[in-house]
């Protein structure tokens, strides 16, 4: 496939966001790549998403040959290490692949990265039991490529998926477009849903979509037994009991994320 030019360069548009600040590093004033920063990065992220262990499946994959496609500072990355899996890594971002290497020095724990693309994968067909990707492969402009090559690289005849993507039917598409909407209109600016989407990983973030199940659907056709879990995370601007009703009563099926799982 010869790739677009529009795409491209929206690309690197993408790649330099997130390399000057990958994620994680938002929720800390810790001295980047020191132990207490990685510390606290990972005690944040587990906080706002308590369901991770659960949902993400860290302690299911002992043994198995594991990839994680956009593993930003290595976080996820290192809950399935230290579990027993046979970790590697792959990011955009060369600050990425940097801070998750040196996490892994730091903690002595095994494991591979480097940097990548997710469209263009760089390992053979049928090569990791798992594939893993939590909130990333919506900010890549051909998502369905990217999906593609997950299928492509996890082996055939009960290879699984686990990946995160952002949920097009939320409260937090809902609800947030039209108070978006709303507020830009009295600013004298025009915005829409898809600048609703892609404001929520920061202002100037260049790319986020989010997908309703339907379209999950198609997308992930060429997989088994796809089935969802819809997730949100604790809010920290909302009142502890606003958050409290999200988390019984809208979470699970109007949480702004859904998890797909699947096997080949």
């Amino acid at each position: 496939m010869i790739p677009d030019v529009q795409d491209e360069q929206l690309k690197a548009r993408v790649h330099d966001y997130w390399n000057a600040d990958p994620c994680g590093t938002q929720f800390t004033h810790v001295e980047r790549g020191s132990k207490e920063f990685y510390d606290e990065v990972e005690r944040f992220r587990y906080t706002i998403q308590p369901f991770m262990e659960k949902l993400c499946k860290f302690k299911e994959f002992r043994g198995k040959k594991l990839l994680e496609v956009g593993c930003g500072l290595g976080t996820d990355t290192l809950q399935f290490a230290r579990n027993g899996a046979l970790t590697t890594g792959v990011d955009l971002t060369e600050n990425s692949v940097a801070f998750a290497e040196k996490r892994f020095a730091l903690y002595g724990v095994p494991g591979e990265f480097r940097t990548a693309d997710a469209e263009n994968l760089p390992f053979p067909d049928d090569t990791f039991d798992v594939v893993y990707s939590f909130g990333v492969l919506h900010h890549t402009p051909r998502t369905q490529t990217a999906i593609n090559e997950v299928h492509r690289v996890v082996k055939s005849g009960g290879g699984q998926i686990v990946i995160m993507l952002y949920h097009k039917q939320s409260l937090h598409v809902w609800l947030g477009t039209l108070l978006f909407f709303l507020t830009g209109l009295l600013k004298g600016k025009w915005r829409t849903y898809d600048d609703w989407v892609r404001v929520y990983d920061g202002s100037e973030n260049p790319l986020g979509k989010a997908y309703s199940r339907s379209e999950l659907r198609e997308m992930f056709a060429q997989f088994r037994n796809v089935r969802f879990a819809v997730c949100d995370p604790l809010r920290r601007h909302y009142p502890r009991f606003l958050n409290i009703i999200n988390q019984k009563f809208f979470a699970s099926w109007s949480g702004f994320w859904v998890m797909i799982y699947a096997e080949k």
